[in-house]
């Protein structure tokens, strides 16, 4: 038990603050957050002898934060969705623009902080927040994304990149209505 605890604490606790982060982005709300994250961590610990390579530790809490979250809010990301042909060659053009996405490296809604944008991004459906937030608020690879997720690489970069797109058109009028006031020095 002792060895257990001494596990957890080493490589669990440090990443408290992101999966909370993560929480609120991906549920709404903080007090749901915090329920989230508390119930990730007990499954956490009491999963903590499975954890065999600590390097992959962020991962894995996200992997039971996401199951956690599935069974306990009911979103299935799953669900069987009839996809017009339309759809399908939008979704093959998109692909195509993943790579060169230029908002890679510095999403635009990073440096805002605010109710619209927590509003904005509980919005978007399950598959594209989930990708949203393990990339841009847990900052997972692409690789931890994907085993997270249970997807294959690509259709991580295209709900990652048509998450985010889905953000800018929500959020394009958020920074010129909004403008923060600077101080003078």
């Amino acid at each position: 038990m002792e060895d257990r605890r001494k596990k957890f604490d080493v490589h669990v606790l440090p990443y408290l603050d992101i999966l909370y982060r993560a929480a609120v982005r991906l549920v709404g709300q903080k007090a749901d957050a915090e329920d989230l994250v508390q119930e990730s961590c007990l499954r956490a610990f009491a999963g903590i002898d499975r954890l065999r390579n600590v390097e992959s530790c962020k991962a894995w809490l996200f992997t039971i934060m996401r199951s956690t979250y599935l069974r306990r809010w009911g979103e299935d990301p799953y669900r069987a969705r009839v996809v017009g042909v339309e759809n399908l060659e939008a979704t093959l053009r998109d692909m195509r623009e993943v790579l060169h996405d230029t908002y890679e490296s510095d999403p635009p809604y990073l440096h805002v902080v605010g109710l619209e944008i927590q509003s904005a991004i509980y919005a978007l459906p399950i598959t594209f927040r989930e990708a949203v937030v393990l990339a841009d608020v847990a900052r997972l690879s692409y690789r931890e994304m994907a085993r997270v997720l249970e997807i294959p690489l690509g259709t991580v970069m295209s709900r990652l990149y048509r998450g985010r797109r889905m953000l800018r058109a929500t959020l394009s009028d958020y920074g010129s209505v909004r403008r923060p006031k600077l101080k003078a020095l």
